[in-house]
């Protein structure tokens, strides 16, 4: 952009103006594209430390967070935040909760729905994140968590994203241990959820609690409310 704004010997004050704009704009997805491939490089690898993490405040801080532009996509969300303490990384959970949450509005339709649930089951705590949205064939769903795919005609709310969000979503949960289990909607949009290994007993310090199948799975079940 720089070399032809320059080789034009007709570019106006207006024209450079343009010409920075762009270029920011640009720098600013540079810079988004590789935060991102830093946090899916550090999350691959095991967690140093592992603290209670309170997945519910969590997940009303991020929903909090994107509340405006939520109602700018006239995206109705449901929330049922129930108590969920897993152990981890409260900075890399908060970008797993993020990420699965901005999924399901990017890929969204207008008008439609978001439901976020956290809770317990058996000692696990776990988040499921379900969106309304375009069909997604069952055989195609497994690419969403592969770095850098996106199936045609997902982005309804405009082109951003890397295609990283989902793959980050499982390195990190692969990082704690987690099982990642995602569910085409029939009628349209995804069902995902997270569930975490139960926490550490209390008082052995450093003791990591068993994991559970890290890789994707074809089944998710429907968020309890």
């Amino acid at each position: 952009m720089l070399q032809v704004a320059l080789d034009d010997p007709g570019t106006t004050a207006g024209m450079w103006r343009d010409t920075a704009r762009e270029i920011l704009a640009s720098n600013s997805e540079q810079e988004s594209l590789i935060e991102a491939l830093l946090t899916l490089a550090s999350s691959e690898g095991s967690l140093e430390k592992r603290e209670p993490v309170d997945l519910a405040a969590v997940t009303r801080e991020v929903l909090a967070a994107r509340h405006a532009e939520s109602s700018r996509l006239r995206l109705h969300v449901e929330a049922g935040a129930r108590p969920a303490v897993p152990d981890g990384d409260p900075l890399l959970i908060e970008r797993l909760t993020a990420n699965l949450i901005d999924n399901a509005m990017r890929h969204n339709v207008p008008g439609g729905t978001i439901e976020v649930t956290t809770g317990s089951r058996d000692g696990r705590g776990f988040l499921s994140v379900t969106n309304t949205g375009p069909v997604i064939p069952p055989a195609q769903a497994d690419r969403l968590f592969q770095p850098f795919q996106k199936l045609s005609g997902r982005e309804t709310h405009g082109s951003q994203g890397h295609g990283l969000g989902l793959s980050i979503v499982q390195a990190i949960a692969a990082a704690h241990g987690a099982a990642v289990a995602a569910r085409p909607r029939p009628g349209g949009g995804l069902a995902i959820t997270v569930t975490f290994p139960r926490p550490a007993p209390t008082g052995t310090p450093g003791a990591r609690p068993p994991a559970l199948a890290p890789r994707w799975q074809g089944t998710a079940e429907a968020p309890h409310r």
